[in-house]
């Protein structure tokens, strides 16, 4: 099977920030392994150029696109945008369709969705850009981040306030990144479930015994991109958790609640967090994340005994059904 490997076109950048660059090593991972797997992979970056990319796809007559795609020239917003256009191409696409993709990327509607439907999120509110705090906030520890950015955008320390005053200046941090989302931190267990078709992969847990003090247990930009950094040495991720059957039980409950009302597909990942008694609650819903070898999806499909070729194998399996 000829399969197009979509993915930014971050060559064409200099400067992309590391989370961009990062989807180059997954473009050449799961090129190998469609290799392994007997399939003729072609590697088409997508930029600007609509009739570029797109012609490409078309003279080249793949059967199957990898989507890979997690923005265009740096802007997150138009991911959707790309799997849309596949789509009215008439591709078979591996991962979610384009309006699960528009709908996660804004954490904010996706926490009413949830909410509505009796799925537990952590409180929150929304705050335009250019706006204060809502006047009648008061939970704290409170996180501002933003609303429409994935790969822990405009996360740091200072994102996380104790107080008003702290909570105006984390969004301002945020700000300049859209819309804020502003919602009550929790300091409990971290974890997080994933799904490829419709198995849950062993779930996955941030161990943060190792944070200094006077920092607080989160995944930052830094803890995430920037390898041996203070923050990625604090944050150990462990997989499979040790957990009870009960918190496990809990967890996948929520997990698949909340991938089944956004309606994601192929492969994705749900991040939950407990609050100090325990209380599981959704923080965030991620379709198509990040599939590098050294990524919590493909750790977790280690876990549960897969190879990555054999990961690969089940993201493409589902794609072409």
């Amino acid at each position: 099977m000829k399969v197009g490997i979509l993915y930014d076109e971050i060559v064409a950048r200099r400067g992309a920030p590391a989370d961009e660059r990062s989807v180059l090593d997954a473009a050449d991972a799961v090129a190998l392994a469609l290799c392994e797997l007997g399939h003729s992979p072609l590697a088409i970056p997508v930029g600007t150029d609509l009739e570029g990319w797109t012609g490409r796809l078309r003279d080249a007559r793949v059967d199957l696109v990898f989507n890979l795609c997690e923005g265009v020239a740096g802007a997150a917003s138009h991911e959707a945008s790309v799997a849309a256009v596949v789509e009215l191409m008439g591709l078979p696409m591996t991962g979610s369709r384009a309006e699960t993709l528009a709908l996660a990327r804004r954490k904010d509607r996706v926490n009413a969705l949830l909410a509505a439907a009796g799925v537990p999120v952590p409180p929150w509110t929304v705050v335009p850009p250019g706006a204060p705090a809502p006047g009648d906030w008061d939970r704290f520890p409170a996180i501002a981040k933003p609303a429409g950015e994935d790969a822990s955008l405009g996360i740091s320390q200072r994102s996380v306030a104790r107080d008003r005053d702290e909570l105006d200046a984390a969004i301002g941090h945020a700000a300049p990144h859209g819309p804020v989302l502003v919602q009550e931190f929790l300091t409990g267990r971290e974890l997080a479930v994933a799904f490829v078709g419709g198995q849950a992969l062993p779930i996955s847990e941030i161990d943060y015994a190792g944070v200094p003090d006077g920092c607080w247990p989160m995944l930052c930009y830094r803890a995430k991109w920037h390898a041996g950094s203070r923050e990625d040495r604090a944050t150990t991720p462990r997989c499979p958790a040790a957990l009870g059957r009960g918190t496990r039980a809990r967890a996948l409950e929520l997990a698949e609640a909340a991938w089944r009302l956004v309606e994601g597909a192929g492969y994705g990942r749900v991040d939950l967090r407990a609050d100090a008694d325990g209380n599981l609650y959704v923080l965030e819903v991620n379709p198509n994340p990040d599939i590098t070898p050294s990524a919590g999806l493909a750790r977790m499909a280690t876990a549960g005994g897969w190879t990555y070729t054999a990961l690969v194998h089940r993201i493409v399996r589902e794609a072409a059904a």
